[in-house]
């Protein structure tokens, strides 16, 4: 007898699609197991999903504690809470962090106060979980470390890019004399600013008692600059110490009452001028500026080696500048120009430069007639006294020679009577003066030789019409100058 076929399909659970593993498949299937024909499918595919979500459970749950653990490790970092005794101090990464911090506070106490700092109490570390926004800052925790020592007191420091220069009672006083330092860098001058080209700032801060300073004190520790200790070694002095650092001796001190030349083991104290607080300055300038001139110099074979004659004299030009110019420390950084307008082009002066042998200075101890013309007056009693020369009288402009080798020792106008007067020294006792000149053409220290072009004729000072006055003088007596010229 054959079986019904089709009641023995009906006997057999029915296969689930892939699709309904999906969350989506899941509610399709349920819905179709309300139909009467899956319900015996449905215990099978129950006990099967319920094995797949607990997997899915605990996929969720692994990627769950990865993300709160990524979370954390990204939040938060394994650090050290810092005590020294009781007192918490602070939280760092590292150890190594909190003992720098350390090291920068025994640097700055020794800088103000020169005394040493060290950590009272006992400094113990225990592990934590810190948030990494939430270490201590090195500023804040070189605070904390030095309300640890009873020996310190609360101030107001003066600090330049971080590094504590001194401190005050008073907030008041230290911005004080940082305003009072930067108007000393300005003085009377109404067209400049003056500001710090760092940082300059005040704070409350903690310090040892000896180093709270007047206002007064600091400014004066401000003017001098910075200064570097020196030990004085053996052999050393002052003078040799101060050329080692380029300074002068007054910009070296020591702790002995008067400065010696025994040095040795001595704490020197080298001022070395640089400044504190670094100052930048703008300054407005406007007005007129001088222009050099230029000069051009030619060789003149006619006039002695050493000997310069300006033909044309030079005038220095104008120019009219208006700029900013910045500086900082006195040292220019930049300009800006808004106006540069020469008002005045300058001359160039024109000059001779003699490239002859010069003479030996000392004279032949013979002289020749300094100039031609007519004999005037003599040698001796006239008017009532001694005439100490002779007179030669020649028309404006003869020329006047060297009436032997010497030296020009003056070389000017005269108010005794002489007007333009020349005296030449000729190195063998003898002197020669030469007065009334209408023309100086020899200068003081020049060297001339017998017969040089030295003057010309002329009229001035006591004089009744143009000539040459002419004495010759031996140690300092007057002679005839008739029984020397030859």
């Amino acid at each position: 007898m054959m079986q019904n076929t089709d009641h023995v399909r009906s006997k057999k659970a029915i296969s689930v699609p892939k699709k309904y593993y999906s969350v989506h498949g899941f509610i399709c299937a349920e819905k179709a197991m309300q139909n009467n024909s899956m319900r015996k499918s449905k215990k099978m595919y129950t006990v099967y999903n319920r094995k797949k979500w607990k997997i899915v459970a605990g996929v969720c749950a692994a990627l769950m504690s990865l993300t709160t653990f990524s979370v954390l490790a990204s939040s938060y970092s394994v650090g050290y809470t810092v005590k020294v005794d009781d007192t918490v101090v602070g939280t760092v990464e590292t150890k190594n962090e909190y003992y720098q911090v350390v090291d920068q506070v025994k640097t700055e106490v020794k800088d103000i106060s020169n005394q040493e700092f060290e950590v009272e109490g006992e400094e113990t570390f225990s592990v934590e979980l810190v948030k990494r926004d939430e270490f201590t800052k090195k500023e804040e925790m070189a605070e904390n470390i030095k309300s640890t020592s009873k020996e310190m007191v609360s101030a107001y420091g003066i600090s330049y890019d971080g590094t504590l220069l001194a401190a005050l009672p008073s907030e008041e006083e230290a911005n004080e004399v940082l305003e009072t330092y930067l108007l000393e860098q300005i003085g009377d001058n109404q067209n400049m600013t003056a500001e710090f080209a760092g940082t300059a700032a005040v704070a409350e801060t903690l310090v040892l008692q000896e180093s709270v300073k007047t206002a007064e004190d600091v400014l004066d520790m401000l003017r001098a600059g910075k200064t570097i200790s020196h030990t004085g070694a053996e052999g050393e002095t002052i003078e040799s110490i101060a050329a080692v650092y380029g300074v002068t001796a007054e910009d070296v001190a020591f702790d002995v009452p008067q400065k010696s030349k025994d040095v040795f083991g001595k704490t020197l104290t080298i001022y070395t001028k640089e400044p504190l607080l670094s100052v930048k300055t703008v300054e407005h300038v406007n007005g007129e500026n001088a222009i050099a001139f230029e000069t051009v110099s030619t060789e003149d074979a006619t006039l002695y080696r050493g000997r310069t004659v300006i033909d044309t004299k030079g005038v220095e030009g104008t120019r009219y500048v208006e700029s900013y110019i910045t500086k900082i420390d006195g040292v220019i950084t930049e300009e800006v120009v808004l106006r540069d307008e020469v008002t005045k082009q300058p001359t160039t002066q024109m000059q001779r430069v003699g490239t002859k042998e010069p003479p030996k200075s000392v004279g032949t101890g013979t002289f020749l007639m300094p100039t031609n013309g007519t004999l005037t007056s003599k040698f001796g009693r006239r008017w009532g006294r001694n005439h100490q020369g002779i007179d030669v009288a020649a028309k404006t402009g003869t020329p006047i020679y060297a009436a032997d080798n010497g030296i020009v020792t003056e070389a000017k106008y005269k108010n005794n009577g002489y007007g333009n007067f020349l005296s030449i020294d000729h190195g063998n006792g003898y002197v020669t003066y030469y007065a009334h000149c209408s023309e100086l053409l020899v200068s003081d220290g020049d060297v001339v030789a017998k017969g040089d072009l030295i003057g010309r004729v002329g009229n001035t000072g006591r004089s009744t019409g143009p000539h040459l006055h002419f004495e010759i003088r031996e140690n300092g007596t007057a002679k005839d100058p008739l029984s020397l010229v030859k």
